[in-house]
């Protein structure tokens, strides 16, 4: 098998596991019995079941979004993607955020977030050191991780497109009273 046949393989039982029952509960073991694969299969590819999510969800945004589109493109389509992506999968990520800490799909999402937004605005703050670079590029995924997973956790009850719209109005909202208060 292909190698990244054996990836989707990997991907498609996990995700039908997920239906089942919590990613904290899945093992390696119910994986490969899942799709008839062995232990060693896995692990070729696969450092333990938090990188099989985080590569799920790596590749299935890579084919929703271009990388010219990450860097050039608008930054509200980009949360507009994003959103809908979630919104169609939110059994498995409601699922995937039930688990925190080290090789979490958080910790993954987190990290992917931050080098889409330095990439966007690490220039607009150029006249900064980096310290405070970081300061503002995590004020705003702190913001925007908090309430995609809490929207996700919730069910995802408000439509995308609205929850798109209230993470825009909200952030110009508040950019409009930060630079009304600089005086």
């Amino acid at each position: 098998m292909a190698h990244g046949i054996t990836k989707r393989v990997l991907a498609d039982s996990i995700k039908k596991l997920m239906e089942q029952k919590p990613l904290a509960k899945i093992s390696v073991g119910d994986i490969v019995e899942e799709c008839g694969l062995n232990r060693n299969s896995f692990y070729y590819h696969f450092k333990d079941k938090y990188d099989l999510v985080n590569w799920i969800f790596y590749t299935d945004m890579i084919n929703r979004i271009q990388i010219d589109n990450v860097l050039t493109g608008s930054t509200w389509e980009l949360v507009d993607t994003i959103t809908h992506y979630f919104y169609e999968n939110k059994s498995f990520y409601m699922n995937a955020l039930s688990v925190s800490g080290q090789n979490s799909f958080a910790e993954f999402f987190v990290d992917i977030i931050k080098q889409i937004v330095r990439a966007r605005i690490g220039e607009s703050f150029a006249d900064t050191d980096e310290e405070e670079q970081d300061f503002y590029i995590y004020f705003f995924i702190d913001a925007y991780v908090a309430a995609t997973f809490r929207w996700l956790q919730g069910g995802a009850q408000i439509p995308p497109d609205k929850f798109s719209e209230m993470v825009k109005k909200a952030a110009h909202v508040i950019a409009m009273r930060i630079l009304q208060n600089l005086d």
